[in-house]
């Protein structure tokens, strides 16, 4: 069975489609999704799971492809340098 859920993050925010149950109830139990209600109807195929667009190995990219993968992502990074400056080490964490 499924659950059709909205989602709140990501690539999909905001669109509404049909989940199977377990992803569904874990994704309303951490904040990603809420279930769609009967009105919401901009239904949308689920996005494709994420995969590596590139074989290089996060440790290996350099600043702007972690920036834009962050982006890419929707990762929220926190950063450790002075004055919470984010560090290439803090793009790697946060993505992997």
């Amino acid at each position: 069975m499924g659950i059709a859920i909205m989602r709140l993050d990501g690539p999909t925010k905001g669109e509404v489609y049909v989940e199977r149950d377990d992803l569904a109830e874990a994704m309303i139990s951490t904040g990603q999704a809420e279930r769609a209600t009967f009105g919401q109807h901009n239904v949308s195929s689920p996005a494709a799971p994420e995969t590596p667009e590139s074989s290089k190995p996060v440790g290996k990219m350099s600043r702007a492809e972690l920036v834009a993968e962050v982006e890419r992502r929707g990762v929220s990074v926190s950063g450790s340098g002075k004055n919470g400056a984010v560090l290439k080490g803090d793009l790697v964490d946060a993505l992997s």
